[in-house]
Order: C-alpha cells, then structure tokens, then sequence
C-alpha cells in the first residue's frame, strides 16, 4: 500500500470518527427525540426521577401530558412537538408527593408553548375510595375584590379512572381562569369533599 493510500484512509477514518462525535454529542439526538415517550422518559433521566409509571397519556396535538406515578408521588409530565417531527422535554417531571392523609392532593403548572399559547395544568390523585368524580371551579379574570356571581362561574369536571388521578387544561392566553373550588363527587352526586381555593 502506498503512502498517499495510507495517509488517505487514515484521513477518512478520522472525518468518520470526527463526525460520529458531532452527531452523538448533538442535541437532536440527546434532547430531541421522534417520539414523545421517549421525549417523556428522557426527562425524567435527567431529573433523576422515575421511571414513572404513566397512568394517562393526554394527546393535546403538539403537546402530550403524561400523568404518572412513580412510588408515593405523582406527576403530570409535558413534553413538546419541535420542527414538526421532534418531540421535546417540556415541564412537571419532579412530582408531588401524596398526601394520604388527604383525600384529594393536587398542584398546577403553567409552560409557555408558544406565543400565543400558555399551557394551564391543574392536576392531582384522589385517594379518598368514595370520590368518583371531580369538579373545579373557575372564574374568569383574576379581580379578587369583585364578587363572583353564579352565572360567571364555570366547572370543569374529570370522572375517575382506576388510577385516580385527574387532570384540567386551558390556554391561559384565552382564558385567565382564576381557581375558586375543588370538589370530590361520590357516585350518588353527593359533595363528599370541597376545598376553597381562592
């Protein structure tokens, strides 16, 4: 083998190695995946947390909420359509712990998706067995000194699933819905729990 065929196969060999390099240290290929479980499980790696078992998978187009459980806490993980074929980590990974000693434990997040589009999540896990269904309480705008008539109010309402955990959504954008209550519903109708949260 002659001398320049040497020296060329070694120059190919390390473009090929330089380039192996790039594309593995290259975010789309360490941040952004194809698809959104694995945009989901990627989060979590990084945050250390899970892996979660994903009870729920809400499929809002270019946004997916996986609720989840991971030992004695909960989750309502985000991840993001990006480029139109990739899917990114979004917010909600770390989880809040439950409260067993309460019958509705819940938490809320809100994330920036696009300009026009502020992602509102309240969400929580119901261990009180009875509760079959929970209702919020919203009011448009954020004027706490106006009294709230009933006719202002609307209620957005989750029925329970065997997992028990329930999740509200809104485009904050559109709507600045401000939490009055949350209920818990037993099969018979009857309010077996209620919290103000205004």
């Amino acid at each position: 083998m002659t001398k320049i065929n040497k020296k060329a196969i070694t120059e190919w060999i390390l473009a090929a190695l330089l380039i192996f390099l790039i594309v593995s240290e290259s975010p789309y290929l360490n941040y952004y995946h194809l698809s959104p479980i694995k945009a989901h499980e990627q989060s979590e790696r990084t945050y250390y947390y899970g892996p979660s078992k994903v009870v729920e998978d809400i499929d809002l187009g270019d946004v997916h909420i996986y609720l989840g459980k991971y030992k004695d806490w909960f989750s309502a993980n985000m991840v993001v359509r990006h480029a139109g074929i990739f899917w990114r980590p979004g917010s909600g990974v770390g989880g809040d712990e439950i409260k067993q000693d309460q019958d509705i434990t819940h938490s809320w997040a809100g994330s920036t998706i696009k300009e026009d589009y502020m992602l509102m999540r309240f969400y929580g896990i119901v261990t009180n067995p009875e509760i079959a269904e929970v209702e919020l309480d919203v009011v448009e705008g954020y004027d706490r000194a106006e009294k709230v008539s009933e006719d202002q109010i609307r209620t957005f309402s989750y029925e329970l699933e065997n997992h028990r955990m329930f999740l509200f959504h809104w485009n904050e954008q559109k709507h600045e819905y401000r939490r009055l209550s949350l209920r818990g519903i037993d099969e018979s109708g009857n309010v077996v729990y209620e919290k103000d949260l205004n």
